[in-house]
């Protein structure tokens, strides 16, 4: 009775307009909070495992004092150059978007292209305005935020406490359901899951950042742009996007650059086109290693549908959590074609 009664209030919840939406939005802080402790665990584990710290409490302390050092060290070490560049491209912004009038005016004078860039500057002046009318309901956004980042860390926290009793009670639940061999059969196929995809993130992480060292020095050196720690750090971000990333953050970069000179937005397209091609070769082999045994169709399909779905954090995630879906899938089909097949997790 008590499951039906959930069933047929999630199926009410999903039947209602936006009800899905409604329901991600109730559960953001629960899902972020054991997004949070999973890539935690790793740290809290080498506090553990490596310093031979005993006491849970402590290591949990320790790990959270040193996630918030790294933030703010590098808040402290970056945000200012980021403002100073925003604040600058804003002022630059009334610039180049009569260039971009005056070049496309030399390509055509065609009425329709004028009525499009009327059309552009209206849709910006109107886009302003709504920001001034809803500063407040901004501001109890950023309120909302925050809350729900502060119930995601202390989720997280109790998550990390007890993570060996929420194991036990999830294995006890799935051996009720499923049998004994298959829940243990499940929680290694877990283990296994979770290493791969946590080694996956924190590669194309570290790759992400060298990529985006080496865009900014190339970009602040070389060719010296206007903006290269935002060059740098759109490409950081949306490289971490699967094969479509860096084109995706280059190409509003391009343009940008482009319009503050032309010469300095073709050679930013060569060197991102070259330091993709460098980090295909080279960076991601060494520091990935074929996590993911996830065919190219198969990771196109899965970011068209997470992008569609959930917007940028599907695209970042997509990947991932189709990979999850592949490897059950296949540890299901070969444990259905031989079912003495034993699972081996290498952690154990």
């Amino acid at each position: 009775m008590p499951i039906f009664i959930l069933y047929a209030a999630v199926f009410r919840f999903i039947y209602l307009e936006n009800g899905l939406s409604l329901i991600m939005q109730a559960c953001f802080p629960i899902f972020a909070g054991v997004l949070l402790a999973a890539i935690l665990n790793p740290v809290l584990v080498f506090f553990e495992v490596r310093l031979k710290i005993q006491n849970r409490y402590l290591a949990l302390i320790m790990t959270y004092m040193f996630i918030f050092l790294m933030i703010f060290v590098v808040v402290k070490t970056i945000t200012p150059n980021i403002i100073n560049s925003i604040i600058q491209l804003s002022k630059d912004v009334p610039g180049l978007y009569r260039k971009a009038n005056n070049f496309l005016s030399l390509l055509s004078d065609d009425i329709i292209v004028k009525l499009y860039l009327a059309e552009i500057a209206q849709k910006l002046s109107s886009l302003l305005t709504a920001l001034i009318n809803n500063a407040l309901t901004k501001v109890i956004d950023i309120l909302t935020a925050l809350a729900n980042g502060l119930l995601s860390i202390i989720i997280s926290v109790y998550i990390l406490i007890d993570k060996k009793s929420i194991e036990d009670w999830f294995k006890e639940f799935l051996g009720l359901l499923a049998g004994r061999k298959t829940a243990n059969d499940m929680i290694k196929i877990i283990h296994i899951l979770y290493r791969n995809v946590s080694s996956y993130l924190s590669g194309k992480a570290i790759s992400s950042l060298i990529m985006a060292l080496l865009i900014f020095a190339g970009s602040k050196y070389i060719i010296k742009c206007p903006y290269p720690i935002i060059d740098s750090m759109v490409i950081g971000i949306t490289n971490m996007i699967p094969y479509f990333g860096t084109f995706i953050g280059a190409v509003p970069l391009v343009l940008i650059n482009a319009l503050y000179e032309p010469q300095k937005g073709f050679l930013l397209f060569i060197l991102i086109l070259m330091l993709q091609q460098v980090e295909n070769l080279i960076i991601d082999p060494k520091i990935l290693s074929n996590q993911l045994s996830i065919k190219p169709i198969l990771v196109i399909i899965s970011i068209i549908i997470g992008g569609g779905l959930f917007g940028p954090l599907g695209l970042f995630f997509a990947v991932p959590v189709a990979s999850l879906i592949k490897s059950a899938a296949d540890v299901y089909m070969r444990k259905k074609s031989n079912k003495n097949m034993d699972i081996i997790d290498k952690s154990l």
